[in-house]
């Protein structure tokens, strides 16, 4: 066989884990050398000491001797081959052939004590030479410009000895039957040896796909981690420029509902609210988003029982179920108990009840609880379109909908399901879903059970709203609408308001004045922010009650806050909601 580079096999340059062709050939010859050194060494000890008895002893002393040193020698050759140099690689295969073929003639002078031993001790020589043969095979990975003259230095002589030798008192057709046993050995030890190179040759090449293939694979995931980053960039940017005007508006319809209007005007008053409810909505599926993948969400885990907090969910959607003449039924036990966080469950089964009643037309929406051994399988079920299971995993998919190509808006932006999912993982709790079109849907979700004996906490209420005359509120924002529109709303409420732009103004106010609270901006102008205004503000006034108030849903800007211990408060933000966090914050 001619050297492999001339077939077009040899690769130089495969990546660090992987070297050419002709590189894994001498690294596996040099390995494989020095694995059979010791073997090597005591089976020529164990045939020095068989024909010790039958010659001069210093001749089978001092062949012994050069086998020991040869193969240390050969090891010490081929490992060396392994280092990089001015050689190529094909010239130290051709070294590696010499070295096997001198050590291969070594092995194999020990014939010349055929003509005074008795031939049983003739027949244990062939098979030592035989035996040494056939482990070069694998030792050389059946290369054959290695394996090919190693075979024949090896087997050559012993057929040539057992045909010319008279001494061994066998008959001449018994001795021309052992030489011809031993040519047809070497005949089928090259063919093997050739199918064993190409079995290496073969795992050579997929270890070459493999490596390819994890190139590609690398290229496309660092490919999707970018896609995937400037997704997340995108809708940050997006959410925030959204979120800004949407805002003021949310704060401005709130303020104007405050106010004694005709009843004309009440209700456009109301419907835009509802308006901009539903858009504050989808915003915040976003935010939800967001939050989940920058790790900021955190879980408080206690003891709810199941049927008051589904009894409350169960009130707060029946609006919504009775618009479309919908039946809505909850069975469950009292006693049913679980471990778990409320929050994060309430939003788990919020958005599984809601993507029930919008998918369904005509018939119910069911909250089946029934008892397993270690927890309580929550069941949402409805008589709506159904899913077909091809869906199934794709419904959990950001921003996928099954059967809405229109993009109706009313059934959201495909964020409920893939909220859920997220909640769900971090919880610890598994999502089923049984569906088939025509039949509806049916999600389940297993929660641990708990004692009722434990503290219970049933999923929070909306509190009460309350007006305050004596809580000064600073306010900082760069937007000049954004303070005229906070200002507005929170006199409204009946708190002191005083407005600025930036963190050195901000301090600048509070050298004479102090608030009983600060609202703000994460983003002000330029490198300013609203993390810096209310750090430096405490400075002056520490312990000072603040909140960030941001549209930002970057992942890194929502980690930045939580690391810094300030809560963030994401536009839009309803009157309500302003208020309620307002009088929570000063009351602590």
């Amino acid at each position: 066989m001619g050297a492999i580079s001339d077939a077009g096999l040899q690769k130089d340059q495969l990546g660090t884990s992987l070297r050419s062709l002709n590189g894994e050939l001498l690294l596996l010859i040099a390995e494989q050398a020095r694995r059979v050194s010791v073997s090597v060494c005591v089976s020529a000890v164990a045939v020095a000491a068989l024909v010790m008895p039958y010659v001069q002893i210093t001749l089978p002393l001092a062949w012994l001797v050069l086998v020991v040193l040869t193969t240390v020698l050969h090891s010490r050759v081929l490992s060396g081959l392994l280092k990089p140099d001015h050689r190529s690689e094909d010239s130290k295969l051709t070294i590696a052939a010499i070295s096997f073929g001198l050590r291969g003639l070594l092995l194999a002078s020990l014939i010349y004590v055929f003509p005074f031993v008795p031939v049983t001790i003739g027949a244990v020589l062939t098979i030592y030479n035989v035996g040494i043969c056939s482990a070069t095979v694998s030792a050389t990975a059946g290369f054959r410009r290695i394996f090919a003259p190693y075979a024949i230095v090896t087997l050559g002589p012993i057929a040539l000895v057992w045909s010319i030798s008279a001494n061994l008192q066998v008959a001449f057709y018994e001795r021309m039957l052992f030489v011809g046993l031993a040519i047809v050995y070497l005949i089928s030890m090259l063919g093997h040896a050739k199918g064993t190179f190409a079995a290496f040759l073969d795992s050579y090449n997929n270890r070459v796909q493999v490596i390819e293939l994890n190139k590609q694979l690398t290229v496309a995931l660092q490919d999707a981690e970018t896609a995937n980053h400037a997704k997340t960039q995108f809708l940050a940017s997006a959410s925030h420029d959204l979120r800004q005007p949407i805002h003021a508006l949310s704060l401005f319809s709130g303020s104007l509902l405050m106010r004694n209007l005709d009843e004309r005007s009440a209700v456009i008053a109301r419907q835009i609210d509802k308006s901009i409810t539903a858009l504050t909505s989808q915003l915040d599926g976003l935010l939800d988003i967001s939050r989940l993948d920058a790790g900021v969400v955190a879980k408080s885990i206690s003891v709810v029982q199941l049927h008051d907090s589904l009894q409350q969910l169960v009130q707060e959607f029946l609006p919504q179920a009775k618009s479309k003449s919908l039946r809505m039924t909850l069975h469950c036990s009292v006693d049913a108990y679980v471990r778990t966080d409320p929050m994060l469950l309430q939003r788990i089964l919020r958005n599984l009840i809601s993507n029930a009643i919008k998918y369904t037309d005509r018939g119910s929406v069911e909250i089946v609880v029934i008892q397993q051994n270690q927890s309580w399988r929550v069941r949402v079920k409805d008589s709506g379109i159904g899913i077909p299971a091809a869906e199934h995993k794709r419904i959990f998919e950001e921003f996928y909908q099954f059967d809405n190509p229109e993009r109706d808006g009313s059934r959201g932006l495909g964020l409920g399901l893939a909220i859920v999912r997220r909640l769900a993982k971090l919880l610890e709790l598994g999502v089923e879903i049984e569906s088939q079109p025509g039949s509806g849907s049916q999600f389940s979700l297993d929660i641990p059970r708990a004692n009722k004996e434990e503290s219970v906490m049933a999923l929070p209420a909306m509190e009460s709203q309350v007006k305050s005359t004596n809580v000064q509120v600073l306010v900082i924002d760069d937007a000049p609408i954004i303070r005229q529109v906070m200002q507005t709303v929170l006199e409204e409420l009946g708190f002191g308001v005083v407005t600025c732009e930036s963190t050195v103004t901000a301090v600048e106010l509070c050298r004479t004045y102090k608030p009983s609270i600060v609202l703000a901006d994460f983003r002000l102008r330029g490198t300013d922010n609203g993390l810096q205004a209310i750090q430096s503000v405490r400075t002056i006034w520490p312990d000072l009650p603040a909140f960030l108030i941001s549209g930002d849903t970057e992942p890194a800007r929502l980690r930045e806050a939580h690391d810094a211990g300030i809560e963030l408060l994401h536009k839009p933000l309803a009157s309500a909601d302003l208020l309620r966090h307002i009088m929570k914050a000063v009351e602590q």
